[in-house]
């Protein structure tokens, strides 16, 4: 969605003056709100997690929490240096992320006149960042997760794919070898699956091991991946990532396609002036939902752990709970944009150029 809507905006960088701009205006709307879930990851998961018996340890603390990596986070530094000089943290881990693909969008953009040539040099970003990251032990794992998923935002905003008929895109040999291999891919996806906790449950005290890593289940499956692996010449951990990344990829590009269908579809349906409002209200908070969703539930857990009843805990939480994050975000959002524009000592016109296509309800 990142590379759908950046390039939705901004689908044209013509110069560096271009490329300034665009980096002063992301570097606004994701610091300052980044800046303040870093102080409060600090205070609600170093200073006071002893006392606040939240039923959540945060993995690795005192390497998360030291200057050097609060530094590094402070700088969005944290996945391109990590392993080798930085931590990143659960969930401020994707900051850094969206930093390095936002940093490196323009020049893809500015030197690509097609599809192809977009290709080619995210292919020669992606190689480089390999050969970077196999030098020197740096660049986290997950941006070579992720970037496939983003270049392929982009392409889908630039070639229009989700406008075109459903029978043209069944058509595509890639798109029918998936379906073809969609059960298959599922079943393996339920054996290699990782475990997430969505709900921080304050009997149960949660690690990195149980709350987010990836775990093979069958010993069958580990055997034959070993198999496998040796005889491609493989390590075990390098063959079970590009299993993970394939198919964190492809799923992840499914749901992209039935999300867009699906918003395509209601935007301009007649409830949508009455659900206008809701919608704004929750984009408005989004950001900040993710920034600050996890210590609002550590803080929330911590004070209400007299509710022993799972059942009662979890109603509690939904109903009441992510609400009130969802109004404490939405203001919070709105009182950092009054005082950006309060400090804001000149206006800047607004540079981000529509994207002249034919998507349904892009005047919206």
């Amino acid at each position: 969605m990142s590379g759908y809507l950046l390039y939705y905006n901004n689908h044209s960088i013509p110069s560096f003056h271009d490329v300034l701009y665009f980096y002063r205006k992301r570097l606004l709307r994701i610091f300052p709100l980044y800046w303040d879930a870093i102080g409060t990851f600090m205070l609600v998961f170093f200073i006071f997690a002893p006392g606040l018996n939240s039923g959540f340890v945060f993995p690795n603390a005192e390497q998360a929490f030291s200057f050097q990596n609060i530094i590094m986070h402070m700088l969005g530094l944290q996945i391109f240096l990590a392993p080798a000089y930085a931590s990143p943290m659960l969930t401020l881990y994707f900051i850094g992320l969206i930093i390095v693909f936002y940093t490196i969008y323009p020049f893809i953009i500015m030197f690509s006149k097609n599809s192809k040539q977009l290709l080619f040099h995210s292919s020669l970003v992606f190689l480089g960042f390999i050969l970077i990251s196999r030098t020197f032990n740096v660049i986290d794992h997950r941006f070579f997760m992720f970037f496939p998923i983003f270049v392929f935002g982009i392409l889908t905003c630039k070639e229009r794919l989700f406008e075109k008929p459903v029978t043209v895109i069944m058509k595509i040999p890639f798109v029918q070898i998936i379906l073809a291999t969609l059960p298959v891919i599922f079943v393996l996806v339920i054996v290699l699956g990782s475990r997430t906790a969505l709900l921080l449950d304050p009997k149960v005290s949660l690690t990195i091991e149980s709350a987010g890593s990836g775990t093979v289940g069958s010993s069958l499956v580990v055997s034959m991946l070993r198999s496998i692996a040796n005889s491609l010449g493989l390590g075990y951990v390098t063959l079970k990532f590009i299993i993970d990344s394939l198919f964190l990829n492809v799923f992840i590009i499914m749901f992209c396609v039935l999300e867009y269908r699906f918003a395509m579809k209601f935007i301009n349906d007649k409830f949508s002036d009455s659900l206008s409002p809701s919608l704004t209200h929750i984009a408005t908070a989004s950001y900040c939902i993710y920034l600050f969703h996890r210590p609002f539930l550590a803080l929330w857990n911590s004070g209400t752990n007299f509710i022993s009843n799972p059942i009662l805990h979890d109603v509690t939480l939904i109903f009441v709970a992510l609400p009130l994050l969802l109004f404490i975000s939405y203001n919070l959002q709105i009182l950092e944009l009054s005082l950006k524009k309060s400090f804001s000592h000149k206006k800047f016109p607004r540079k981000d150029l529509p994207f002249t296509g034919s998507t349904t309800g892009s005047s919206k």
